[in-house]
C-alpha cells in the first residue's frame, strides 16, 4: 500500500507546477507590457526542440535493446555527455531557430527574457504535471490491487518491467522534502533558460555565432550533474546544490554582461 501522504505530495508538485510557471508569466506580460505569444513561443521551443526532436536521437542511443544503446548506458562518461550535449544542442538550436523567425522582428530586449519565461516555465508544467499524473495513477493502481496484475500481464508479454518493479519502493521514498527540494530545482532551471535566452537572443541579435556555441556548451554543463546522479555517481544534494550554485551565477553573469549594461533596441 502506498501512503496517502503521497496524494498530497504529488497534488502539491502538480499544483506548483501550474501556478509558478504561469503566473510568473502573467506577471511579466503584465508589469513589462510584454507579447504574451513571445511566452508562448518560448514554451513551443522547448515542446518541439527538447520533447520531440530530440527524442528521435535519444532513442536510438539510449534504447538498452541495441548494442550501441547498451555501450552507452552501460558508461557513465558516454551516457553523461550524450545525454548533456543532445539537451543543449537541440533546446539551443531551438532558441537559435525562433529568434530567427518567429521573434526576428522583436528586438527589445525584454524579448529574451519573455522567451526564457516560456521556455524554462513550460518546461516545468510539463516535467512536474507529468511524473505527478503518473505516480498517482500507480499509487491509485498499487492500493486497488490492479498494479501487480498489469505488471504480470506485461512480464508475460516479453516486456522489460525492471523499472516498474522497483517504483512501489522509489514512491514510498518520497517525502515532503523531496518534493520542496524538486520545487527549487525547477525555479533554479527558470532562472537558467531566461540567461540562456539571453545569450542566444543576443548571438541573433548582434550577428556573433560564437554566443550561440557558448549557450550549448553552458546548457550541456548544466546538464551533466543530472545525468551522473541518474549514473548513480553523485546523491540527490550534492546535484541539487551544484545546479543551484550553477545558475545563479550563470544568470548573474549574463544578465550584467548581456542585458545590463548592453542592452539591444
Amino acid at each position: 500500500m502506498i501512503d496517502s501522504n503521497i496524494f498530497l505530495y504529488e497534488g502539491l508538485l502538480i499544483a506548483f507546477g501550474i501556478i509558478v510557471p504561469v503566473g510568473l508569466a502573467i506577471w511579466w506580460v503584465v508589469t513589462r507590457k510584454e507579447k504574451i505569444t513571445t511566452v508562448l513561443a518560448g514554451a513551443a521551443t522547448w515542446f518541439v526542440f527538447a520533447v520531440l526532436l530530440e527524442a528521435i536521437p535519444k532513442y536510438f542511443f539510449f534504447n538498452p535493446d541495441t548494442a550501441l544503446g547498451q555501450t552507452v548506458l552501460g558508461n557513465v562518461v558516454l551516457f553523461s555527455a550524450i545525454g548533456a550535449l543532445l539537451a543543449g544542442i537541440f533546446e539551443e538550436t531551438g532558441r537559435l531557430v525562433v529568434f530567427k523567425t518567429l521573434l526576428r522582428n522583436r528586438t527589445n530586449r525584454e524579448t529574451a527574457i519573455s522567451h526564457g519565461i516560456g521556455h524554462g516555465g513550460f518546461e516545468a508544467m510539463f516535467l512536474l504535471v507529468s511524473a505527478s499524473v503518473s505516480y498517482l495513477t500507480y499509487a491509485v493502481m498499487i492500493n486497488n490491487g490492479t498494479f501487480d496484475t498489469m505488471v504480470s500481464q506485461l512480464e508475460a508479454q516479453g516486456t522489460d518491467v525492471s523499472s516498474l518493479v522497483t517504483l512501489p519502493e522509489q514512491m514510498a521514498s518520497i517525502t515532503l522534502g523531496y518534493c520542496l527540494l524538486t520545487m527549487v530545482e525547477r525555479i533554479f532551471a527558470m532562472l537558467l533558460h531566461v540567461g540562456l535566452s539571453i545569450v542566444v537572443f543576443n548571438s541573433v541579435r548582434r550577428s556573433k555565432i560564437s554566443l550561440f556555441f557558448l549557450a550549448v556548451l553552458l546548457h550541456a554543463l548544466f546538464d551533466v550533474p543530472a545525468a551522473l546522479y541518474q549514473a548513480g555517481v553523485l546523491n540527490l544534494y550534492v546535484t541539487e546544490a551544484i545546479l543551484v550554485v550553477y545558475s545563479v551565477v550563470f544568470f548573474v553573469i549574463v544578465y550584467k554582461l548581456f542585458f545590463k549594461h548592453n542592452p539591444v533596441v
